[in-house]
């Protein structure tokens, strides 16, 4: 596995659906469009006729513009470029031989109808795809859910046993979390676990994976470190974190958290004799008073 771990943020996905949706069903009104002017006659759309066409529609817009790593690394992303252009070149190449009064080969437009359909059917994959990956996150945290952190430490063990390549984990509490709650309503305290959840995905390496195991608890994976660096990103983050001010609507919280960190050994049977060993350090953290890394 690659130690680069690719996330998401649901804004991402939510974003990029929407764009991936209504391009599908533009091109399929500009290609209803295109073949309505050369059967009928009829003058061609700007949008058709223009030099750098598929960068002006607003899949290309959004296309050539600000798309976060984590969705260029699709591999339809990709794919889509040559194929997106090549659609809308090749139009107005078409649009220009009827507008001079020339003949379509039959090959050409055969060629023109099955890059269409190649375009939809790679707009709909990527969007399918990242479907699928937006059901693998906390609809409250945007942290990757429970299922998929299980997964992902399956995979880490089994490199670990393939490759000898190490990793190490921590089990993170969030201190007091039920005061938050019964002093200011579970709705403040899922932005405060939101908020917790972001600041570590901004403050921790890309490479590392942030996912919520449960409740206020959160669990962090740093594929290809050993344990005494894991310590010391966790403690940094958890430093930061406790001098920060949690501000949600009028309100300033104060937010720590507790941590317990461990690394895959070789004796490990399976892949959660880590987890245990980190949720047992956790239990230490919490017993010696709370906002600390053991």
């Amino acid at each position: 596995m690659n130690k680069s771990v690719i996330q998401y943020s649901p804004e991402e996905v939510e974003t990029a659906l929407f764009i991936l949706n209504k391009a599908i069903d533009n091109h399929r009104l500009w290609f209803d469009s295109l073949h309505t002017s050369i059967l009928c006659d009829l003058p061609f759309a700007q949008d058709i006729l223009h030099q750098a066409a598929h960068t002006q529609c607003d899949f290309g817009k959004w296309y050539y513009g600000d798309v976060s790593e984590s969705i260029t690394c699709v591999k339809e992303f990709a794919e889509l470029e040559p194929v997106h252009k090549y659609m809308h070149d090749h139009a107005r190449v078409l649009a220009d031989k009827v507008n001079n009064k020339k003949s379509i080969g039959v090959e050409e437009y055969r060629e023109f109808l099955s890059n269409q359909h190649h375009l939809i059917d790679l707009l709909t994959m990527l969007r399918d795809t990242l479907i699928q990956h937006e059901h693998c996150y906390d609809a409250v945290t945007g942290a990757i859910n429970r299922k998929s952190v299980s997964m992902y430490i399956e995979q880490l063990f089994e490199n670990h046993q393939r490759y000898n390549k190490v990793y190490s984990l921590a089990m993170v509490d969030v201190d007091y979390f039920k005061r938050i709650n019964d002093q200011y309503g579970h709705l403040t305290g899922d932005q405060v676990l939101k908020y917790i959840s972001i600041f570590f995905r901004e403050s921790l390496r890309r490479s590392d994976c942030i996912g919520r195991y449960g409740g206020e608890e959160f669990i962090i994976l740093f594929p290809e470190t050993h344990i005494e660096e894991a310590h010391d990103l966790m403690d940094k983050s958890r430093t930061g974190l406790a001098n920060k001010k949690i501000i949600v609507g009028d309100v300033a919280i104060d937010a720590t958290v507790s941590v317990g960190i461990s690394e895959v050994m070789n004796e490990d049977d399976d892949a959660w004799e880590a987890v245990k060993r980190a949720d047992r350090a956790l239990y230490k953290a919490k017993s010696s008073g709370r906002n600390c890394v053991m």
